[in-house]
């Protein structure tokens, strides 16, 4: 397959305390041996529970975290110059209203990171890009000069998303960035990404935790289950095959299913030790011994669909 960017075998984890008397032996396993490749103008989902580990693996990738193991790959190449990275892959937060300076204008927004890349075309041609760009994803040039405080959450939003298109990156990461806003303003939100990797031929990492949203989005879908991946399957099937308990809990819960009898201990668990079994066997009404002692082997359901269950 033509990766454009790929994660191979990442670890990451994290002092469970903080401060100078904090115990280096207390850690939290975010991130465990997890690998999987985005295809070039495809969209990879990389779905779970709050704390499944998805965000953490996501900003290893840009930087912002660094891997206690693993490589990632660009293209072929390992991602050894931070300054290509952070050019070619951009970032998109969950929340507009956290990440935007409310102290800047949108044009500060857009360009102050610009400055600073190996492709700055001066001052007066990058407002020109800004404003071609605000255009682009729905809002007006115009727009330039106000303050993130005078848009709604959605507008908000599509100047994040501007802000990340300015130096024409190749891969666009979107953490969640539909989940805080209106049902039908992610519709908007959603046709807007649509129509930008169709016309920019963007590749897309897509974080959620909503698999109706992410089946309409994505080519390809990963489950995450805390820090390990347990299915992987394209998006427009993945509803009729999913074969792992865990993925058919999440559909259950899309649909407003009761879970009772599936879920016995409610949420994701905090891993304090490194993973021995399947992380979901404390909640998998299935689970045996074996499950709980031996994490299994990826199995390959049919050619772009595999599983790590027991059963």
């Amino acid at each position: 397959m033509d990766f454009i960017l790929e994660a191979r075998n990442l670890k990451k984890t994290f002092s469970l305390d903080a401060g100078f008397f904090a115990r280096n032996d207390r850690k939290v396993y975010a991130v465990n041996d997890v690998s999987f490749g985005i295809e070039r103008g495809k969209t990879y989902g990389l779905v779970g529970e709050s704390g499944c580990g998805k965000t953490t693996t996501a900003r290893i990738l840009v930087g912002m975290y660094k891997a206690d193991s693993g490589k990632i790959l660009f293209g072929s190449d390992s991602m050894r110059d931070r300054k290509v990275m952070r050019e070619k892959i951009k970032y998109v937060f969950q929340d507009p209203s956290r990440s935007l300076n409310p102290r800047m204008t949108v044009c500060s927004i857009l360009t102050e990171a610009y400055k600073y890349s190996s492709v700055f075309p001066g001052k007066k041609r990058a407002r020109e890009e800004a404003g071609r760009l605000l255009e682009e994803v729905g809002l007006d040039e115009s727009d330039l000069d106000r303050l993130p405080s005078e848009f709604s959450g959605g507008q908000r939003q599509r100047i994040s998303i501007a802000r990340g298109l300015i130096m024409k990156p190749e891969v666009l990461i979107c953490d969640e960035i539909v989940s805080a806003l209106d049902v039908s303003v992610q519709g908007q939100i959603l046709n807007l990404l649509l129509d930008l990797k169709e016309s920019r031929n963007l590749s897309f990492l897509f974080i959620a935790h909503d698999l109706r949203v992410s089946c309409y989005f994505c080519d390809t879908i990963g489950v995450m289950y805390s820090g390990v991946l347990v299915e992987e399957a394209p998006a427009s099937d993945l509803y009729k095959t999913a074969e792992h308990p865990y993925t058919k809990l999440l559909f259950a819960g899309s649909q407003g299913c009761s879970m009772d009898k599936v879920d016995k201990a409610g949420e994701v668990k905090t891993v304090l030790e490194s993973v021995g079994g399947c992380p979901f066997a404390h909640r998998c009404p299935h689970s045996m011994e074996k499950c709980r002692t031996s994490l299994p082997e990826w199995k390959r359901v049919s050619e772009n669909h595999k599983v790590r269950c027991w059963l």
